[in-house]
């Protein structure tokens, strides 16, 4: 901004005519223009507004704010519609920056509701990459009106110690809402930007049972917000366990959410079907091994096949799900695999997908925790290659220490249509010849050994990543304020991209992910000696919306933390 005002002052558009016997033959040619001798003394302000239009396109979004407060002119010119749509487009979705609302809306929103998302967006990823980070509003509410440890109505359990077990952000809603999961009661809050308060949206119980976990829906246009995954014991000299799952929807207008399908999925078992889950869309992902569900057919579980379970001398359960394209990314302790997802049919029966091919990692170590991040691509870039670019970051523990590693999974290009014919006359050839089955590739490149190794303490836990590839991790420091040094339980931020680069050796493009590590952390809170020594902190469970900037810290008072860092 400062130079292209400068660059403007030096041509006599801001300050006046320069005098032609000291600035030369450029400003000559200036001073005899038809633009300066319109006017006795030009400046910035005398432009058409076409050009300021052209100028305003060049600077970025808070330069935008800052010359807005210069004049009366520039109030009206920068408060035009194509004016933040443009900085939208050039500055936060060429950037691959988050936007706070659906692509497909933008068309549609105002100049006013443009502005604000495109200034909401840019400060949050200025925000979040700043060397000090920091929250700028706070908003603390209890999901109870008392809570205590004591609280004999609470009926805590080994399983559940505490009030509060989760705290998830649904998608689609900008932040704005919030589940907090407890021993047998979901409740939705709303906690909108302008405001200073928590409203209760919705709630619901479960009596008999003891939820284990609930998930979001990824497709958040679905009707199925959340499913929720429970269980209770059935013998207690065993013990066995009685494990269902439910499947529901958010009613605003009554208060409560509304059970769109119940399944009691095993009884009598030893909790082998673990929490884990995922719904996207009408496909929820459950248990070990994967079971996948469709719940608005009324038609059986199917268990992914053999290649789901590899017997290991190490431990190898699930840590990490995800659906990518028509592929199943299941990541467990030390293996990552690669799964082709089956398509069902109107009756809910699995048949087999167009996609036959599965791959298989071994990795070093086994890790005890996982995310897995899908980059976002075009639709021309979807046309393009074969796969999404993934990341995916492992917490693991060895005899040399401790570290977070990550390993890339790079999709593959989609071959030409020359490419193409010679494959299919090279696969008929061997099938004639050798009779070999019908080779299919990989869609991605499975890598062999980690990409990225990050050191980190012994207290490393709690990986939390979002939707758009921000993410950290909770570890306790040792802070210094005035003369007194204290330990602290910190967020330690990181920023996870993937972008196009141009290989060296021929003119292809390859797909190259990036994982930068915040320095200084997010979020900081002081703990006792008592709480590192027992490594049971007031922290439980938190939650970021990467959209706009919200984490949410559960505490084990029972009290819920909204950070907004834009």
């Amino acid at each position: 901004m400062t130079r292209l005002l400068s660059d403007i002052c030096y041509f006599g558009l801001a300050d006046g005519i320069p005098d032609p016997a000291t600035t030369g033959p450029v400003s000559k040619a200036i001073a005899t223009s038809s633009i300066i001798s319109c006017h006795p003394n030009p400046g910035l302000t005398s432009l058409p507004d076409d050009v300021l239009l052209l100028v305003i396109s060049l600077i970025g979004v808070e330069d935008i704010l800052a010359l807005r407060m210069t004049s009366k002119r520039f109030i009206s010119v920068t408060k035009q519609r194509w004016v933040w749509s443009d900085a939208l487009k050039h500055h936060v979705i060429d950037r691959r920056l988050p936007v706070p609302a659906f692509i497909a809306d933008l068309k549609t929103l105002s100049a006013k509701e443009l502005e604000v998302r495109a200034i909401h967006a840019s400060r949050f990823h200025r925000n979040w990459c700043s060397s000090h980070p920091r929250s700028r509003r706070n908003v603390e509410f209890p999901t109870r009106e008392l809570i205590t440890e004591d609280d004999s109505s609470l009926q805590l359990s080994k399983d559940h110690p505490h009030p509060i077990s989760q705290v998830l952000f649904p998608p689609g809603y900008n932040g704005e809402l919030l589940v907090t999961v407890e021993k047998n009661r979901v409740a939705c809050w709303e906690i909108p930007f302008e405001g200073s308060e928590a409203f209760l949206v919705a709630e619901r119980s479960i009596s008999v049972y003891t939820i284990d976990g609930v998930v979001m829906n990824d497709d958040p246009d679905n009707e199925a917000m959340l499913i929720v995954m429970f269980s209770r014991i059935v013998d207690m000299g065993t013990p066995s366990y009685e494990i269902g799952a439910e499947v529901w929807a958010l009613d605003r207008f009554h208060g409560c959410f509304t059970a769109l399908r119940s399944e009691l999925l095993a009884r009598n078992m030893q909790r082998r079907l673990s929490p884990i889950a995922r719904l996207c869309g009408d496909l929820a992902l459950l248990g070990d091994p994967v079971v996948l569900w469709n719940w608005k057919r009324k038609g059986p579980f199917f268990t992914m096949s053999s290649g789901n379970i590899h017997h290991s001398p190490t431990p190898d359960g699930v840590l990490a799900v995800q659906l990518v394209r028509n592929h199943l990314l299941v990541v467990r302790q030390s293996h990552i695999q690669l799964l082709p997802t089956p398509q069902f049919d109107e009756c809910g029966r699995a048949v087999q997908g167009a996609s036959t091919f599965g791959a298989f990692l071994h990795v070093q170590d086994p890790a005890k925790e996982a995310v897995v991040i899908v980059h976002e691509m075009t639709e021309e870039e979807r046309g393009a290659w074969q796969f999404n670019p993934v990341t995916i970051l492992m917490r693991v523990t060895t005899a040399d220490g401790h570290s977070i590693r990550k390993y890339d999974l790079l999709p593959r290009a989609v071959a030409s249509a020359e490419q193409s014919a010679e494959t299919e006359l090279r696969s008929e050839q061997e099938q004639l010849t050798l009779r070999l089955p019908r080779p299919t590739g990989s869609p991605c490149t499975l890598p062999a050994r980690p990409t990225q190794t990050i050191p980190v303490p012994p207290s490393c836990s709690n990986l939390v990543v979002g939707r758009n590839g921000k993410g950290f991790w909770m570890e306790t420091q040792n802070l210094t304020c005035g003369h007194s040094t204290f330990p602290a339980r910190c967020f330690v931020g990181f920023d996870a991209t993937s972008r196009l680069v141009q290989a060296q050796e021929s003119q292809s493009t390859r797909w190259q992910n990036d994982l930068t590590v915040r320095k200084n952390g997010l979020y900081k809170s002081r703990v006792g000696p008592g709480e590192v020594y027992e490594r049971k902190y007031r922290i439980l469970t938190s939650s970021l919306e990467d959209t706009v900037g919200r984490i949410a810290v559960g505490g084990r008072d029972g009290r819920v933390q909204i950070l907004d860092f834009a």
